[in-house]
């Protein structure tokens, strides 16, 4: 073991050592074969963990007590979350399978553990060949669009079983869930819309005015890098399955693979193109949060999502730059950063394990090898503290004070595991190879063995000696006789590895200055504002002022007001942002100026079938029945033009921030479909006298009498299938050009 009195990790909040971690007054300790004994503040609890690894498992030594406890303990709650069904709960306080937790998890490490449990926990998210999109924000999907991440999922199964009849069900799931997104969500632009990926409490990450219909109109960037990496993966198993038919003698269908494949891989790069385009900020050199519809760029550092822009190829060029921007705490990377100021910790001012994983692989795939003992420590450390692989824990504290938590989590544990199988064992898959390439830092150096681990149709075990990133020499057996480095998949038998690290550290991102993450500035607030002059309250800690109209910044004030210009336009959105040395706050809340006659509102008629009954208070209630399935609006004779519509509604058939009910209507003008409107919860369960405004849609009408109308038809089924509700009262209709 190479490392100074047997510390392994230390910086200013904690110190690892080899059997055991001290923090403030915490001490956990290995006092004695599967026992770890946890003393805070003169307080002792003892944890049992496991002294090897159950028979089914690939087994693990070294050098390190403490990363043989913890590789234990992550084995031992990947079976305790073993559901009767033989699938994986999401965690402790979790007792059902969750579409993007089970494939970032088997992506992480868990599919090398028990590919039997990933497979059948993914099936259990498919829902009549389509992925079923988790509950959440507004009512999840078409608001939250991340199902498909159950691609990385899946692949990470495929490469662990090469099971053909698994590729061929993932290729059909894949292609029939993207072609229902594409229902809703047509390809006008390479980029999707939907929330962050994972961060899924909106009020954490959003500002407190933008609505869940806004929030799903929004673009992600780490939904779009997760929209990229599941056509990358679909164009890859596609040209398997071509492969596979032109060996099978099958001409026809190897052509029609290969045509599908080249669909998905033009628009993977279309969609990587388009990404780095919209969410790349070149003056500070790393990816903002996500896009406003009217394109206004928060800044914020997502961690995971320029984690898999990095792994997945996705960030190119940017990547080590990229990762050098990811802000830390001394306990971990935090989930976005700056943090939310005076809100409490969940998504916000936190950090999860799963995400530490996912920048612990970023961190190895550049050969950082000191950023990737800060992401190491952060796991083990937790761990240890806490006795259980923790859902997530506060990112200045350490503690897991947070607004919800729970043990043994899912993702957790396969990120605890990953820092087993993919850093310190380095297995990669490159294509139809096994690659072995370790990230071993220094305090971690020493001896480490893997053994009876089960890829495909090979039973590899694995010995590494030193520490470092570069491979000194190495030594393959395959059924006792030399092999290459570089493994095929296709390998059978015993593959025994034996390799040296050269002592020597990282690339040149070791040496870059290591980013504090901190708070942001509240958000500025109007003080009755007119079309003449904007004015808003004095934000604490601010130095300047953005304003912004129509999206794009036109003044950058001292003070809290603005003069207006003249307006030429018929309306202008503005928003004020509150700055001080390229710390921001969230966009203020739109003020819109309309000029006279531009905004118009249109009542609702006509409702039924064929819109036979006449509308009553000014308010139709919409569902899937005939009797309700159209609603007509006071025709309108209009000047040729581009418009702005939106549609006053409620839905309250559940919380803003749960279930799967958001409705879907298609808009109709003069007869002719124009495209689906989301009507997401915008409010809480029952509320219905609580009305907010859709996402606007900007269509281009010709002059004449125009009707409007909303229908229930094929293309709006939503993500539960059967409730589809709403109350809809007023069009508002706004003159732009």
């Amino acid at each position: 073991m190479d490392n100074k009195d047997g510390v392994v990790y230390s910086n200013e909040a904690y110190c690892l050592k080899a059997d055991r971690l001290i923090q403030g007054g915490t001490v956990a300790e290995l006092v004695a074969p599967g026992e770890l004994r946890i003393t805070r503040d003169g307080q002792s609890r003892s944890v049992y963990i496991p002294t090897q690894a159950p028979a089914c498992y690939p087994a693990f030594r070294s050098d390190l007590p403490v990363l043989q406890a913890m590789y234990h303990l992550a084995l031992k709650e990947l079976d305790e979350n073993l559901t009767p069904e033989g699938t994986l709960r999401a965690g402790a306080n979790w007792d059902s399978v969750w579409t993007r937790d089970i494939a970032y998890a088997a992506g992480l490490g868990a599919a090398l553990a028990n590919p039997e449990a990933c497979r059948r926990s993914l099936e259990s998210r498919v829902q009549g060949g389509i992925i079923m999109q988790d509950t959440g924000t507004g009512g999840g999907w078409p608001i939250s669009t991340d199902r498909v991440s159950w691609a990385i999922g899946a692949q990470a199964v495929y490469r662990r079983t090469g099971d053909r009849e698994w590729l061929d069900y993932c290729v059909q799931v894949l292609m029939d869930t993207l072609a229902d997104d594409e229902r809703v969500m047509p390809n006008s632009t390479p980029l999707r819309r939907g929330e962050t990926t994972f961060i899924d409490w909106r009020e954490q990450s959003y500002p407190e005015w933008m609505s869940m219909a806004e929030i799903g109109a929004s673009y992600a960037f780490g939904t779009n890098v997760v929209h990229c990496i599941c056509r990358r993966i679909l164009a890859s198993m596609l040209r398997e399955q071509s492969a596979a038919a032109t060996a099978a003698k099958r001409p026809s269908e190897a052509r029609r693979c290969n045509e599908l494949a080249e669909r998905y891989r033009s628009e993977a790069t279309a969609l990587a193109e388009a990404i780095n385009e919209s969410f790349w900020l070149r003056s500070t050199q790393h990816y903002g949060m996500y896009r406003s519809a009217d394109g206004i760029l928060d800044d914020r550092t997502d961690a995971l999502a320029t984690a898999l822009a990095v792994l997945s190829g996705v960030a190119g060029e940017y990547a080590g730059k990229a990762m050098e921007k990811v802000p830390v705490s001394p306990f971990g990377t935090p989930v976005f950063s700056p943090y939310r100021t005076h809100l409490p910790s969940y998504h916000n001012r936190a950090v999860w394990p799963f995400v530490e994983g996912y920048v612990l692989s970023a961190h190895a795939s550049l050969q950082n090898a000191d950023r990737a003992a800060h992401s190491m420590g952060a796991l083990l450390r937790a761990a240890l503290a806490f006795g259980t692989n923790k859902e997530n824990f506060n990112a200045v504290t350490g503690e897991p004070d947070t607004l919800l938590n729970s043990d043994r989590q899912l993702w957790s544990v396969s990120g605890m595991l990953g820092l087993f199988y993919h850093i310190i064992f380095g297995i990669q898959f490159d294509k139809q190879n096994l690659v072995i390439s370790p990230c071993v830092p220094r305090g971690f150096g020493g001896n480490h063995r893997l053994s009876g681990l089960r890829i495909r149709k090979m039973e590899l075990s694995i010995h590494i000696h030193g520490w470092g990133t570069e491979v000194c020499s190495m030594r393959v057996l395959i059924n006792g006789v030399p092999g290459c480095p570089v493994i095929p998949l296709d390998t059978e038998g015993s593959v025994q590895i034996e390799l040296e690290l050269n002592p020597a550290e990282g690339g040149e991102a070791s040496s870059a200055p290591v980013l504090t993450a901190g708070e942001d500035l509240p958000i500025p607030v109007w003080d009755n504002p007119t079309p003449q002059e904007l004015r808003w309250h004095p934000v604490p800690g601010a130095s300047s002022y953005i304003v912004y109209a129509d999206g794009r910044a036109i003044a950058t004030p001292l003070d809290c007001r603005y003069k207006l210009p003249k307006q030429s336009a018929r309306m202008r959105c503005y928003r004020v942002q509150a700055e001080n040395r390229g710390i921001c706050s969230c966009l203020s809340e739109p003020y819109e100026v309309a000029a006279p006659g531009a905004r118009q509102l249109l009542q609702p008629r006509r409702v039924g079938e064929e819109a036979e009954y006449r509308v009553e208070h000014r308010q139709a209630w919409l569902d899937t029945r005939p009797c309700t399935a159209r609603l007509d609006y006071e025709g309108v004779t209009l000047a040729a033009g581009t418009y702005r519509l939106r549609f006053l509604y409620s839905n309250a058939t559940a919380s803003r921030r749960d279930g799967n009910t958001c409705a879907l209507r298609e808009l109709f003008v003069n007869g002719e479909r124009a495209e689906v409107i989301p009507l997401p919860h915008n409010t809480e369960d029952c509320n219905w006298e609580s009305y907010s405004y859709t996402a606007p849609v900007t269509l281009y009408v010709e002059a004449g009498r125009t009707i409007f109308s909303l229908r229930y038809t094929p293309r709006c089924v939503n993500g539960h299938g059967f409730i589809n509700q709403c109350m809809v009262r007023h069009l508002e209709l706004v003159r732009l050009d």
